[in-house]
């Protein structure tokens, strides 16, 4: 699989940082249908409609479809060192740790807390235990480019996972990564809001370029409302990863209030809804908002008809963590790699239902059984 050599700061990514945070304020936007078109604007509509409408169907399960051998497995361990235990990491960890459970192998969880420092200490540790394998959630392999170096040369195998785009080059140290294509997610978000506005949009972006995946998703955006829709429009709002806290919500507020017309706001993150839906709502705009991740608390606004339009979802993050195991696993017993992409589903009013798995990925209500069985044939 691709992996990211980009160097980025060393907060790591902080695309799941606040996962749990739900903003209460009203509704900032209508349904997610496309606004009606005559004349040139329907041939416009009409390109971008079949991805979009496409992507509105759930996503296919990925799962294992070779058997794994658990017995050459027996007194392994693999650790999953996260840049931080928030809402996302943990789901995905307790995906981890059940994987490791049906399998029989001992898992170490270790929270990065966002610091290089601990996700250096962590690789050692994982070293220093003679751990088999690593699962390496969200910190860029560039900033810890030496621990891998000594991770390598003790035979432990790396997965990166959620660092980059699937067909980049993959990172030293690590033997592949775990991801989505964050650059053809970003083309879609781009899409559906020229799709949506009926090829009148007015877009801005928000995005931290420090963040690898962050910055290939808000390109993706700017690439396709610029290609598909010669009457589109689109600013993109860098944030320092430093001041997301501080300068989201009024970076954001700023360019409603320059220019009110703006009618569609893409953050690239979910968990930027507790910056940016206040801006919406105090710029009394009618703007919609489309993000990025399928965390439990967007899902809940979707549903819920309140501050956020859509996002582009990925299965639950105990799929992911079980998925990683599974890589993990077979680079261990020296299987072949399935180099997983995470699959990613457009989920918008009309297609959300009550925001459950069931509903939004209805495919993977019992991913956990597909793994197990795959195993054992």
């Amino acid at each position: 699989m691709r992996k990211s050599t980009a160097a980025v700061v060393g907060m790591g990514v902080l695309v799941f940082a606040l996962a749990g945070c739900t903003p209460a304020v009203s509704s900032t936007g209508g349904d997610s249908s496309a606004a009606p078109v005559d004349g040139a604007n329907a041939d416009c509509v009409a390109a971008v409609a079949p991805e979009v409408e496409a992507a509105l169907e759930p996503s296919e399960l990925v799962a294992p479809e070779a058997a794994l051998d658990l017995t050459a497995l027996a007194g392994k361990s693999i650790w999953y060192i996260t840049n931080s235990q928030n809402q996302f990491s943990t789901e995905m960890s307790d995906g981890v740790e059940a994987a490791g459970e049906a399998a029989g192998v001992d898992i170490t969880v270790f929270d990065g807390q966002n610091s290089t420092s601990r996700y250096s200490e962590g690789i050692n540790q994982a070293i220093a235990q003679d751990a088999d394998g690593i699962i390496l959630m969200a910190v860029q392999p560039a900033v810890v480019k030496e621990d891998l170096a000594a991770a390598e040369a003790a035979g432990i195998q790396v997965l990166s996972t959620l660092n980059g785009d699937p067909d980049e080059p993959v990172a030293d140290g690590t033997f592949g990564n775990l991801t989505a294509d964050y650059t053809a997610d970003g083309e879609l978000m781009g899409r559906w809001a020229v799709y949506d506005s009926g090829c009148a949009a007015n877009v801005v972006v928000v995005q931290s370029s420090p963040v690898h995946v962050w910055d290939l998703a808000a390109q993706g955006i700017e690439s396709a409302v610029t290609a598909d829709c010669s009457d589109c429009s689109v600013k993109v709002l860098d944030i320092d990863p430093a001041k997301i806290a501080t300068d989201t919500g009024t970076q954001l507020q700023t360019a409603l209030q320059v220019d009110p017309d703006v009618n569609y706001v893409l953050p690239v993150w979910d968990s930027a809804m507790p910056y940016v839906a206040p801006a919406v709502l105090s710029s009394g705009t009618s703007a919609k908002v489309l993000a990025h991740d399928g965390i439990s608390a967007s899902l809940e606004l979707i549903a819920a008809g309140t501050d956020q339009q859509g996002t582009v979802a990925m299965p639950p993050p105990g799929w992911i963590g079980w998925a990683a195991f599974d890589e993990v696993a077979r680079a261990v017993t020296g299987a072949e790699i399935p180099d997983y992409v995470i699959p990613t589903r457009l989920v918008t009013t009309e297609n959300v239902g009550d925001g459950s798995v069931g509903d939004v990925s209805p495919n993977y209500t019992d991913y956990e059984a597909a793994f197990t069985k795959a195993w054992s044939e």
